[in-house]
């Protein structure tokens, strides 16, 4: 009790309430985001070492597809197109393109290596995804660990209320957590698609420009996502390390042990891939994209065995399933980050 009696002593006269002129309260919101953004970016090199390994990633992988460009497109020796199985018409470089431009999206959400879609048309496009994923992963709760815990631990939430209400607190460190992931996991797909189109070349615009908006959604999803958890793991702790740890552990492990658990059954799909964050993300994209189908290979795409995970065929794992289960992960963080707020600094 005389310890709660001189928490609220120490908080009446070392805090008060700012009482000049303030900003608007987006300009309030924007400063609380950059103002942490750089103050990171400036202190931290592992960010600047780990973009760095994205970037390459990327590179290498234009530099690849562009030196086989004609391996993909054409007959062994001759210019006769290859057939897209996904279509069954000729290949063209907007297939490509896509193809090549989603496989990268989704390897940021997936370590598993053996997905393939399947079309209502027939034919199936095989990918080869994961590689970015774990830079993501080590990116985002290295950085974004630190939003909520570093204030707690160095006890500098009072300063943010001085000019901030709580929730504006929490859209700024949410708005921050937005800036990061646009410019590491948004943007450089977004490159990454000009760079194909210029580098490929004849290709259409407007034929491709679907595709970069499939890009931007399914990205943009990917960050909420990501935002949402790191933030509720920061805000439940004052320690980084622990929330960073945490968070890490709880999207990697998750995804390591569930797809092994929901495709153990013969030929059926468990239930429990709707408590796979990275695999939701997954399934999330093919949606997007518009499949219905989506093939796993425990073994690789050259075992016999297989699991059909139909989305719209009216029974087992269904895309509204899928939406419904990544939104509740969404607003459970979100839920955490605005209770721990308000509870740990109630006046």
């Amino acid at each position: 009790m005389k310890k709660a009696q001189s928490d609220a002593y120490v908080r009446k006269f070392s805090f008060r309430a700012f009482e000049g002129v303030r900003k608007g309260r987006v300009y309030r919101l924007w400063a609380t985001s950059w103002q942490w953004w750089t103050h990171q970016w400036e202190r931290s090199r592992a960010i600047k070492v780990l973009l760095g390994f994205i970037i390459f990633i990327l590179v290498i992988t234009n530099l690849f597809l562009l030196s086989f460009k004609d391996f993909m497109l054409y007959e062994p020796g001759t210019r006769i197109p290859l057939i897209n199985p996904t279509t069954g018409e000729p290949m063209t470089t907007n297939n490509l393109l896509e193809q090549n431009l989603l496989e990268l999206v989704r390897g940021l959400v997936t370590f598993q290596t053996s997905f393939s879609s399947q079309t209502p048309g027939g034919g199936e496009m095989g990918m080869s995804i994961g590689g970015l994923s774990i830079f993501i992963l080590i990116l985002i709760a290295l950085v974004g660990s630190g939003l909520i815990a570093d204030d707690v631990s160095n006890l500098t939430t009072e300063i943010y209320y001085s000019k901030l209400e709580r929730h504006e607190y929490i859209l700024g460190k949410f708005g921050a957590f937005f800036l990061f992931g646009n410019l590491v996991i948004v943007l450089p797909m977004v490159l990454e698609f000009f760079l194909l189109v210029a580098g490929l070349g004849e290709i259409s615009l407007i034929q491709a420009f679907p595709v970069l908006i499939q890009t931007i959604i399914i990205t943009e999803i990917i960050v909420l996502t990501f935002a949402s958890i790191v933030l509720g793991f920061s805000a439940l702790t004052s320690r980084r390390l622990y929330a960073g740890l945490a968070a890490f552990m709880f999207l990697f492990v998750l995804n390591m042990i569930i797809p092994s658990l929901a495709f153990s059954g013969q030929g059926e799909v468990g239930f429990q891939i709707l408590f796979d964050v990275l695999t939701l993300l997954l399934l999330t994209s093919f949606i997007i994209t518009g499949t219905t189908e989506v093939i796993y290979y425990p073994h690789g795409e050259t075992s016999e065995i297989s699991y059909i995970i139909d989305l719209a065929n009216g029974s087992g794992i269904e895309s509204w399933m899928v939406i419904g289960a990544l939104a509740m992960y969404i607003l459970l963080g979100f839920a955490i980050v605005v209770y721990q707020v308000y509870r740990r600094h109630a006046r």
